[in-house]
C-alpha cells in the first residue's frame, strides 16, 4: 500500500497525517504540541533564525518534523506535502528567509539580498534533511507576505468564488485575513499573538485533549472540554462568582484559545470581569487552573488586533461594515469556538450576515497535494491571477489608530462610547453597538476533518545545551515562566519548544552572575536526525 503524509506547519504547533494513496483515506493522525522553534509567534521564529543561524532553526524544525513522521509509520512512504506561511515553508526548506523580514527593495538593497522565488516546486526529501527517496510538494506563496496558508484559507472556504462581500480568517498567532470586494481582494496579517492559540495564558494549552474549548449556561457555567478524539465533551461546572467549580465530567489540564474567548465572553456578560480587573482577581476553572487579571490584558491584546485588522480591511476598501455578507473562519480556534462569543469579544465582524466554521484549511490544502502532486501547476497559475491589495498592518495609519483604542478599552477599561467617538476623530467609522441576526454555519466537527484510526500528541524533546560554572542559584530556572529551563549540575538546558526566544531572555537579565548566555548554547540534536527506515 502506497502512502503519503501531509503536514499543516504552523506557527503555534505542527499538524501530520499519514494518507492511503489506493484510496486517499487518513490512517493516522499526529500532532506536535508546539512549534519547536523558540519564539511566541512568527516574527520571533524569523529573528531567532536571523540571529543564530537559519541552518540552526532549520535543523530544529526538519528534526522536529522526522519526529512527528516516525510517529506516523509510514510504510512505503511515497510523497510528503506541506502547507504554511513564507517563514516556516522557508525554514522547513532551508532557505533565505531575510527578504521576508524587511519590507521595500531599499533595505534589501544595502545587504545585497536577491528574494528567493517561491513558487510551488517539489524536492527531494534529501535536500532538506528528509527521507532521500521521498519527493516534497512544496506550494507557492501568493506574494512574499501572503503564504501558501493564506492560499489555503482562500480557495478550501470557496472566498475565491463567493459573489457576495466576503471574508475569511485563519484564526492563530499570525492570523491571515482577506476581504473580496468584487472582483478586488483586500489582505492582512494581523499578529494576534499567542493568546489566541491559548499561549502565554497562565494556564493555556493548544487544542489538545483535555483543553477548556468553551463554556455554556447549564445551570450554571459548564465547561466543554476536548476529548481525545478532539471532540467537544462536558467538563467542569464552574462559578465564575464565588471562585469555586465542581470537578466533574472529562479532565482538565488546561484552556485553550478558544476557551479563553469563551470565559472573557462568560466574565463580560456576568460582569465578573470588567477588563482588566476580575471581581476577584482571578478565576478558578479546576485544580491549579487559574484565569489572572494579565491573562485578561494578553486575551485583550489578540482580540484587538484581530478586530483592528478587520476594520482596516474594510476602511481600506471604502465599504460599510453593513456591507459584509459572510465571514470564513478557519483554523483550530475559528472551528471550535463559539461564534456568538467570539462576536461579542470583536474577533469576528460584528455585521456578518452569515458565518461558516470551516476547520484546519492549510491542512487539507496539504492533503490536496500529497493525493495529487499535479495540483501543484494549477496552484502556480492560480497564484497568478489573485493579485491582492496587501496592507501591511505594522506601517498603516488606519490599523494603528484602531488598535490604539482597542488598548485602551481592553488594558485600561475605556468605555466603549469613547472609543468610538476617536475612531470618527481618525475619520474611521464606529463599530456598531448592537450585534444583528447572523446565520451560523458548522461545516466539521473537528478543525482536523479526519483522524483516521488514532491520534498521536508528540512533545518536542529537542534541547539547547551549555556548561555554566556558576554558583547554582537556579535563578535562571526558576524564572522561566514557560518551565523552558532545567540545570543539573554544570548543564543548562533549554527545551526549543517552550523557550520564548529572543522576545524573552528573562532567564539572561535575571542570572545574578550574569554568566547566563542564549549564544553560548549548542543544539543537541537526537543521534539520527533523518527519518526511520
Amino acid at each position: 500500500m502506497d502512502q503519503a503524509i501531509n503536514i499543516d506547519i504552523g506557527t503555534s504547533g505542527i499538524r501530520a497525517q499519514l494518507l492511503n494513496l489506493m484510496d486517499s483515506s487518513v490512517l493516522r493522525t499526529a500532532i506536535l504540541s508546539r512549534n519547536p522553534l523558540p519564539g511566541a509567534n512568527v516574527v520571533d521564529h524569523m529573528d531567532f533564525a536571523i540571529r543564530y543561524g537559519q541552518a540552526t532553526a532549520h535543523k530544529i524544525l526538519i528534526s522536529a518534523i522526522n519526529s512527528l513522521i516516525n510517529n506516523l509509520k509510514p510504510k512505503n512512504l511515497k510523497r510528503i506535502a506541506v502547507c504554511g506561511n513564507p517563514i516556516q515553508l522557508s525554514l522547513f526548506e532551508g532557505i533565505e528567509i531575510r527578504d521576508l523580514a524587511f519590507a521595500g527593495k531599499n533595505a534589501l538593497g544595502k545587504i545585497n539580498l536577491k528574494p528567493p522565488k517561491r513558487d510551488g516546486h517539489i524536492v527531494s526529501g534529501n535536500e532538506i534533511g528528509l527521507y532521500e527517496d521521498v519527493d516534497v510538494v512544496i506550494p507557492p506563496s501568493v506574494r512574499h507576505e501572503i503564504g501558501a496558508d493564506a492560499l489555503a484559507m482562500m480557495i478550501k472556504t470557496g472566498f475565491l468564488d463567493a459573489q457576495e462581500t466576503c471574508a475569511v480568517t485563519d484564526y492563530g498567532t499570525n492570523a491571515e485575513m482577506a476581504l473580496k470586494v468584487g472582483d478586488k481582494i483586500y489582505t492582512g496579517s494581523a499578529a494576534a499573538g499567542p493568546a489566541i492559540e491559548g499561549q502565554q495564558i497562565s494556564k493555556g494549552m493548544l487544542a489538545t485533549p483535555g483543553a477548556i474549548a468553551d463554556l455554556r449556561l447549564s445551570g450554571g457555567w459548564q465547561a466543554l472540554v476536548l476529548d481525545e478524539k478532539l471532540r467537544l465533551v462536558e467538563g467542569p461546572k464552574i462559578n465564575l462568582r464565588n471562585g469555586t467549580f465542581k470537578d466533574i465530567g472529562y479532565p482538565v489540564k488546561g484552556i485553550t484559545g478558544t476557551g479563553v474567548i469563551a470565559l472573557m465572553y462568560a466574565g463580560l456578560v456576568t460582569g465578573v470581569i470588567k477588563p482588566p480587573h476580575i471581581e476577584s482577581d482571578k478565576i478558578l476553572l479546576g485544580k491549579r487552573i487559574t484565569f489572572t487579571e494579565k491573562d485578561v490584558i494578553e486575551a485583550g491584546k489578540a482580540f484587538g488586533a484581530l478586530r483592528a485588522g478587520h476594520l482596516t480591511l474594510m476602511h481600506e476598501a471604502g465599504i460599510a461594515y453593513e456591507d459584509l455578507e459572510t465571514m470564513y473562519m478557519c483554523g483550530a480556534s475559528g472551528t471550535y469556538v463559539d461564534p456568538l462569543k467570539a462576536r461579542f469579544t470583536g474577533i469576528v465582524p460584528a455585521t456578518a450576515k452569515r458565518i461558516v466554521q470551516c476547520g484546519n484549511t492549510s491542512l487539507e490544502l496539504a492533503k490536496d497535494l500529497a493525493l495529487e502532486p499535479e495540483y501543484l501547476s494549477y496552484l502556480n497559475e492560480m497564484k497568478k491571477s489573485i493579485l491582492p491589495d496587501h496592507i501591511i498592518f505594522a506601517s498603516s495609519p488606519t490599523f494603528s489608530a484602531i488598535y490604539i483604542q482597542e488598548i485602551a478599552l481592553w488594558n485600561e477599561g475605556m468605555p466603549l462610547e469613547k472609543y468610538n467617538a476617536n475612531l470618527e476623530r481618525s475619520g474611521i467609522q464606529p463599530i456598531p453597538q448592537k450585534l444583528q441576526e447572523t446565520i451560523i454555519e458548522r461545516e466539521y466537527e473537528r478543525d482536523i476533518h479526519e483522524l483516521g484510526k488514532c491520534l498521536e500528541i508528540v512533545e518536542s524533546q529537542l534541547d539547547f545545551i551549555a556548561t555554566i560554572q556558576c554558583n547554582g542559584c537556579d535563578t535562571c530556572v526558576k524564572e522561566c515562566q514557560e518551565e523552558a529551563l532545567s540545570r543539573k549540575y554544570e548543564s543548562v538546558r533549554i527545551n526549543t519548544a517552550r523557550c520564548l526566544g529572543t522576545a524573552c531572555r528573562r532567564c539572561e537579565e535575571r542570572c545574578p552572575e550574569k554568566k547566563l548566555s542564549i549564544s553560548n548554547f549548542k543544539l543537541e540534536l537526537p543521534e539520527s536526525v533523518g527519518m526511520e527506515k
